[in-house]
């Protein structure tokens, strides 16, 4: 817990020592430069310092008694609510002012996202900024980390369309659950969170099963029609399979060979297909 609250610490301002040296007091009590640094893990030849600079905050005060000098910390309760006092005037002040500075359109270039909590993080974004509507395509990987936002979608009146890879289809909108998971996951050798917000906003990220997840977010028109256009094809697709039948429709792509080979594309099933074709024309 104390390496928790050393790395929220840190979030809010707090160099690692600083917050080492507060958790230490916090726990131990009043004590002596030496103490300190034991009980805070910090090497000797720093604590003064840490401790000078904590003081300066208010954070940290000393205690004369007799010859020596003993250091105290503030309680959780006035740290933390200097700590909001801090952070939370800035930000109601940024939140009104800065909308006004730009005095040009939204970036419509394309955007790279680098590892799955970015991804993650600009999605979480984007769902929370739509107004009118969401498709989106993702994996239950991932939904857990999107559904709060997703719901908070629903309840302000976003009309939300998905299609889930998965079979617990969320509550919040209109869902499908996608028929050939295993096809699309070999084909592109991992999953997808493909996400488009009115029309406007497109995140589009690839989740291979080894490497980094990368991702590309982008207000540029075309590519969020284009991405709009994918995610409505494919939800009328899966809703077309369910009104034919699985059997029949199994029976259609896997009858035809151009059909057989676009679907298959990419797997060991179309790779094996493809190979015994070849051989048959020698």
């Amino acid at each position: 817990m104390d390496e928790a609250i050393v790395n929220r610490l840190q979030i809010l301002g707090f160099s690692l020592y600083e917050a080492r040296v507060y958790v230490g007091l916090l726990r131990h009590g009043q004590q002596n430069g030496n103490e300190v640094s034991k009980s805070a893990g910090l090497p000797s030849s720093k604590v003064y310092a840490t401790l000078e600079r904590l003081a300066s905050k208010g954070i940290v005060h000393s205690v004369r008694h007799k010859s020596k000098t003993r250091y105290v910390c503030i309680s959780p309760e006035e740290l933390v609510h200097r700590l909001r006092e801090d952070y939370v005037e800035p930000l109601d002040y940024l939140e009104k002012t800065l909308p006004a500075l730009p005095s040009f359109e939204p970036a419509a270039e394309v955007l790279t996202v680098v590892g799955l909590d970015a991804i993650r993080e600009n999605s979480r974004y984007i769902v929370a900024d739509a107004r009118g509507e969401i498709y989106v395509s993702i994996w239950p990987d991932d939904l857990a980390d999107l559904g709060s936002e997703l719901q908070a979608a629903d309840r302000r009146g976003v009309r939300i369309f998905g299609m889930l890879y998965g079979d617990e289809l969320p509550p919040a909108g209109a869902w499908l659950a996608h028929s050939y998971r295993k096809i699309v996951s070999d084909r592109i050798r991992g999953r997808m969170l493909t996400l488009v917000a009115d029309g406007e906003e497109a995140l589009v990220a690839h989740i291979p099963r080894r490497g980094e997840a990368s991702a590309v977010r982008t207000r540029n028109p075309v590519l969020a029609l284009i991405t709009r256009e994918y995610l409505h094809h494919d939800i009328v697709l899966q809703r077309a399979q369910l009104a034919i039948g699985f059997d029949e429709w199994d029976h259609w792509w896997q009858g035809d060979p151009d059909m057989r080979t676009i679907i298959l594309s990419g797997t060991e099933a179309g790779q094996n297909s493809a190979r015994t074709k070849k051989e048959a024309t020698r």
